[in-house]
């Protein structure tokens, strides 16, 4: 992957987007003025990114003349509709008053001629954001917004899943299959690496829940290896199961 920071007008978009909160820098089109966030038609808000200043402090999108366009109806909209489920007050939308707009870049560029140590200091608490800070997850661990469907006619349990999967969802312990519902960030690690397509995720809020699904452990009969199913009767496991008799083992 590439970054042309020639094309970089670093509006934040990419570094909200990033469902694993890996990308570090700041939103600088952004402005805001205490607990608001000031209208601008120059971008649109994401709900992930309003529900996570809400957490943080939000309580109203500030506008002056200029009514919220169509773009900004629907996304305040749709994250009012979450936060009632979250069982959270709405975003309200209020008139501009006399108080002067914080700008986070003319707040950060003056603060960058006194340090870095000073900047730390200054610098308003409720809107810095760090490169892990853009995660859902971490304001609302009481509440999970995806649910991982796992196939089991399709599943072989090759665990490429579980090691690619960065957020740790899926736990085997016991014989019992564990799946983190709350942990899920929608990053699509696992249906991406997935062989046999046997991982659906949808979008899903409620409570947090923990999905607990029983395997087997048995051993294969042609390379000896130990392996886990969900079906009881399989006897070769996931590799030995489509390979040629004629190829050698990969054991």
């Amino acid at each position: 992957m590439v970054i042309d920071s020639q094309r970089c007008n670093s509006c934040g978009d990419c570094i909200i987007a990033c469902p694993l909160s890996a990308m570090k820098g700041l939103a600088v089109t952004r402005e805001f003025v205490h607990t608001s966030l000031i209208y601008s038609e120059a971008y649109t808000p994401t709900e992930k990114e309003l529900l996570i200043y809400k957490k943080r402090g939000l309580n109203a999108i500030q506008i002056t003349d200029i009514p919220l366009n169509e773009q900004w109806v629907l996304a305040l909209n749709e994250t009012n509709r979450i936060l009632k489920l979250l069982g959270e007050k709405p975003i309200e939308v209020v008139q501009n008053s006399k108080e002067e707009k914080l700008s986070r870049r003319a707040l950060f560029s003056s603060l960058q001629k006194e340090g870095e140590q000073l900047a730390r200091s200054m610098a308003p608490v409720s809107w810095k954001m760090e490169e892990d800070e853009w995660n859902l997850t971490k304001y609302y661990q009481d509440f999970q917004f995806y649910f991982v469907e796992m196939d089991q006619h399709k599943c072989t349990l090759c665990q490429a899943c579980f090691s690619f999967c960065p957020q740790k969802v899926f736990r085997l312990e016991d014989s019992v299959l564990q799946i983190h519902h709350v942990k899920c960030v929608n990053c699509t690690a696992c249906t991406d690496i997935c062989p046999e397509e046997a991982i659906r995720i949808r979008p899903e809020i409620k409570g947090k829940s923990v999905t607990v699904e029983s395997f087997f452990t048995k051993k294969c009969r042609d390379c000896g290896q130990i392996f886990s199913s969900f079906k009881k009767g399989k006897e070769k496991c996931h590799i030995c199961v489509n390979r040629d008799p004629e190829w050698l083992s990969p054991y």
